[in-house]
């Protein structure tokens, strides 16, 4: 082991220095928060609040990315309400802290390949096509109307997203760090509820946001922190499945416990978003659970005596409750969706090739949005666009197949973790088929982490095992005399 210079320095020298490091830094720490602590009593207090929480993210994501992307995942969503953002003068966008970390963990992941100190991630089908998605889509920005306010729109809502999938795939590479996905995602889980369930319960969010508050004439419509009940139910959806492998995967009685009162928290939070492509999402995870993933089908069996006794004794009040009455038989949602998708359709076929331009659909047919993210892609971005962009989502289904069928040969592949990822897929292309997703960035960037991660660790995995099998076929050297 190599000696520093203070290893080489006399012990009472060395001794001298290190308390005099200490002291240094300590006095560094207290004099900025110090400063700190008087700048915010001054009236101009928010610009010190933004600089100080982003120089924090910085200095975390450099000494620990994956550490970074994980708290990054879990927070986000706060970070407007927490004046984490940089004003860079008038007419510029402001500088989120989203886009500040996602653009560093990008430059540190393409440094460390670039320096040798990491190994960059094979390219599958997988990366290629969510690439050329996201290339084709931003195609369309050419023909658009504000070009712009498109170019941001493009930046948050595809690219972002595809940036989140890219760095996930190289950072999240063994079982410790895919643990530490889990437990993310197990918290913003319980987070995402917890924010629905205060909205409904006091009438009003703490974190609010503009859009109309009401579903029906008897129901709550939750705005609050996503803008979209939508937005809240597909985290809910996506990231239940993933609490529910951390509960039966877990060996402490008392830790399944309290996953299983975070399962009870998610479920009613999703329950209370009142959206029903949410609640279609959840019952696909539990299908899809059933069907292949035998330690599942125990503990939900021993549930569903329970839940069927409770049905039956309480159906009336749950046949003659606005939720099922407003929400789950509701017809002019459906209605309206299918008037939109017709008008779309015709929208494509006027330039089924490249589309009409980013953010042209409105100047185009009068039509904000078609509630439905492969038609507006379609009519947006054309054929070009759309054949990358539904494809990915199919190689998506078929490469992780691939990797169930694997599993059986090569030790360390995760069937459960594939299963949950299949689940939290069909709960999101559910919502794709029902809402613009365009409008939801944090939920995007949700679906882009988990999948990057989880394909990330299974091809890491791979990887390993087919290194390992070319180091066990190569001929031994002879001994040199």
């Amino acid at each position: 082991m190599s000696e520093g210079l203070l290893d080489r320095l006399p012990k009472p020298i060395a001794m001298l220095l290190k308390l005099l490091w200490t002291i240094i830094l300590t006095a560094g720490v207290l004099g900025l928060g110090g400063y700190i602590g008087k700048r915010m009593l001054e009236p101009r207090w928010e610009p010190v609040i933004s600089y100080s929480g982003s120089l924090c993210f910085v200095v975390l994501v450099l000494a620990n990315p994956v550490m970074g992307l994980l708290l990054w995942m879990i927070t986000a969503p706060f970070f407007g309400f927490a004046l984490l953002h940089i004003s860079l003068g008038s007419g510029i966008p402001d500088l989120s802290l989203s886009r500040l970390i996602i653009a560093l963990l990008v430059a540190l992941v393409a440094a460390q390949v670039a320096t040798g100190r990491r190994k960059m991630a094979r390219i599958t089908r997988v990366d290629f096509l969510v690439v050329v998605s996201v290339v084709g889509i931003g195609v369309s920005i050419v023909g658009a109307t504000s070009k712009a306010a498109s170019l941001a729109w493009y930046f948050e809502s595809f690219l972002m997203p595809v940036l989140t999938y890219l760095v996930a795939r190289n950072l999240i590479t063994d079982e410790h760090k895919i643990r530490g996905v889990q437990r993310a995602l197990v918290a913003i889980a319980v987070i995402i509820a917890l924010v629905v369930i205060q909205e409904q319960a006091m009438g009003y969010s703490w974190f609010p946001t503009a859009g109309s508050s009401d579903y029906g004439k008897h129901l709550h419509r939750v705005t609050g922190l996503l803008g979209n009940p939508a937005f809240h139910a597909v985290i809910l959806s996506m990231t239940l499945p993933f609490v529910w492998r951390a509960m039966i995967s877990n060996p402490e009685r008392c830790n399944r416990r309290l996953l299983l009162i975070a399962l009870g928290v998610v479920y009613a939070g999703l329950f209370l978003t009142y959206n029903r492509t949410g609640w279609l999402g959840a019952v696909l995870g539990i299908i899809v659970f059933l069907l292949f993933t035998p330690r599942f089908r125990k503990p939900f069996l021993r549930l569903t005596p329970v839940l069927a006794i409770a049905a039956v004794v309480y159906w009336a009040q749950i046949s003659t409750s606005y939720a099922f009455t407003e929400r789950l038989v509701a017809v002019n949602p459906i209605n309206s969706r299918l008037a939109s998708y017709e008008l779309a359709i015709k929208v494509f076929l006027s330039n089924p090739v490249v589309g009409i331009g980013f953010g042209n659909l409105w100047y185009v047919s009068g039509l904000s949005t078609p509630h439905n993210t492969f038609l507006w892609v379609l009519v947006t971005a054309g054929t070009v666009g759309f054949i990358p962009f539904f494809g990915q989502f199919v190689m998506m289904g078929w490469d992780s197949l691939q990797l169930y069928r694997k599993a059986p040969r090569l030790p360390g592949l995760d069937r459960e973790l594939l299963v949950a990822f299949w689940a939290s897929t069909l709960a999101y292309l559910a919502q794709v088929f029902a809402v613009d997703m365009l409008y939801g960035v944090y939920a995007n960037i949700v679906f882009f982490f988990i999948a990057g991660s989880v394909f990330g660790y299974q091809e890491a995995i791979v990887n390993r095992a087919r290194l390992a099998e070319k180091q066990a076929t190569q001929p031994a050297l002879p001994d040199s005399a």
